[in-house]
């Protein structure tokens, strides 16, 4: 059954995490499943950062990771729990990041209830469980990474520089987090922690190309078939990919990461939901909205408040 935050908010600080991260040896920094950008470089900062300061610190992630994820890490191992399935030694600590929600943690739920004494998180969202006892949830925060900074800077550890670095995969996180600085959430703390992390030599052009140029044919038929079934509900796009376009052009859920904000270029279009079922038996929703511009009627749908309240269906 899952534990429900009556209030998901911050239950220590980062001081807080710093001594429980110094009191440990051996750690385990996690994830949501399907991790995107802030989750990988959340997890992948953490990891380098911490091995740093000579810390036995290793990835635990719940897959599918997308190639270009995959690419942009450079040397960093990353551990996925379908490939080589649950640790065999207990760790000191277990650190979740970018996630609060049991529901994003399945493959991993019963390892880190079993655990439960040793899970400390940091996140950004205002929804969650209480998967940690000990966690800093700011959800002023643009990106989970900044969160890492904040950490990092309270503990005195070095973000390095260039290829490889901490910085590098903090700024993944932020870059991807925030649309690549064109989201709202991209406010003036945003641009500050971007300029930290760009002082460190960090080659922001070939990372951009590394994520966002490298995707396989698949995406582009998915995105023909994703187009095609396009319909207009009001101020809402609606679409869907079925388990079948997913068999026919070889394409897997990472070939999807964006192409629900595509619609959104259209003035008049205030949300968009693409619908998929990789497994037949399941249908998953992705939800995007965007604020309102001048001149135009304020807008009235909050997917946040959406996925408050949805479930998986089967």
């Amino acid at each position: 059954m899952t534990t429900q935050a009556n209030v998901y908010e911050s239950t220590t600080s980062f001081s807080g995490l710093a001594k429980r991260i110094n009191d440990s040896q051996r750690i385990i920094v996690t994830t949501h499943r399907k991790p995107d950008g802030d989750a990988i470089g959340s997890v992948v900062g953490l990891c380098r950062g911490l091995q740093s300061i000579g810390k036995d610190a290793t990835t635990l992630l719940i897959g599918p990771i997308e190639h270009g994820l995959r690419l942009a890490v450079g040397d960093t191992e990353l551990n996925v729990v379908e490939e080589i399935g649950l640790p065999s030694e207990d760790p000191d600590l277990i650190i979740v990041v970018d996630t609060g929600a049991w529901s994003q943690l399945e493959a991993l739920e019963q390892w880190l209830r079993d655990h439960s004494e040793i899970v400390i998180g940091m996140d950004h969202h205002a929804n969650g469980d209480a998967v940690a006892g000990d966690r800093v949830v700011d959800t002023s925060a643009a990106a989970c990474t900044q969160l890492v900074m904040e950490l990092f800077d309270v503990m005195n550890v070095s973000f390095g520089s260039g290829r490889n670095s901490v910085a590098e995969a903090l700024f993944i996180g932020l870059g991807t987090d925030t649309g690549w600085f064109r989201f709202s959430n991209a406010d003036a703390r945003c641009f500050s922690d971007a300029s930290r992390l760009l002082e460190q030599g960090i080659d922001r052009y070939q990372l951009y190309r590394t994520l966002e140029e490298t995707a396989r044919p698949a995406r582009m038929q998915l995105l023909e078939r994703m187009l095609s079934s396009l319909e207009y509900v009001g101020p809402v796009a609606i679409m869907c990919i079925r388990s079948t376009d997913f068999q026919e052009t070889n394409g897997s859920s990472t070939d999807l990461i964006g192409l629900v904000n595509t619609p959104m270029v259209l003035e008049n279009i205030q949300a968009s939901i693409l619908l998929t079922d990789t497994d037949p038996t399941v249908t998953k929703m992705s939800f995007r909205s965007k604020p309102s511009i001048p001149g135009q009627p304020t807008s009235l749908i909050d997917v946040n408040q959406l996925c408050k309240h949805a479930r998986v269906v089967k």
